[in-house]
């Protein structure tokens, strides 16, 4: 792991354990999804850095960071054993059945997500009509689904083992 993927890491996690507070206090889901979002990018960001140069500024990435990990030429079934799962081919199935709710997310921002929800403004900008911390979420609800709590403990393991795949 380089020093710039140490960094973003560092925060992917900071970030996450201020979600995960906000979730065990019963904080609002805006709150909760904006630390949430803003830790699968960390981690994205702090993969891509692998190669020593910085990658796009952007707050997509965490779904090209998934589709990479489906495809990682080496040392795949420790990837996917890191993931739990036993074969690669079955971490590659799973990657591909979690990108809706993953672009969902990642579709939260601000700047992605145009004029729609998102956990920081109120929308439409010309003429509000919901403040996001009494909003329900869409991607809350498919969050709480099979293939979202899924990818909730993909999201924390992720963060926890990240040394152990950065460079890979």
């Amino acid at each position: 792991m380089n020093q710039y993927q140490r960094l973003w890491w560092e925060q992917a996690a900071c970030d996450y354990e201020a979600y995960d507070r906000m979730r065990r206090q019963g904080f609002a889901k805006c709150h909760k999804l904006q630390f949430l979002q803003m830790s699968t990018e960390k981690i994205a960001k702090a993969y891509f850095w692998r190669n020593g140069k910085a990658p796009p500024k952007t707050n997509a990435g965490f779904v090209q960071f998934l589709r990479f990990l489906a495809t990682i030429p080496n040392e795949r079934d420790r990837i996917a054993g890191l993931f739990a799962f036993r074969r690669f081919t079955d971490f590659q199935t799973w990657i591909y059945s979690v990108q809706p709710i993953a672009y969902a997310l990642e579709r939260i921002t601000p700047d992605l997500a145009n004029n729609g929800p998102n956990p920081e403004y109120p929308w439409p900008h010309s003429a509000p009509q919901f403040a996001p911390a009494k909003y329900d979420f869409e991607v809350w609800s498919q969050l709480e689904n099979s293939n979202g709590r899924h990818l909730m403990r993909f999201i924390k393991v992720a963060i926890e083992k990240f040394p152990e795949y950065a460079d890979t």
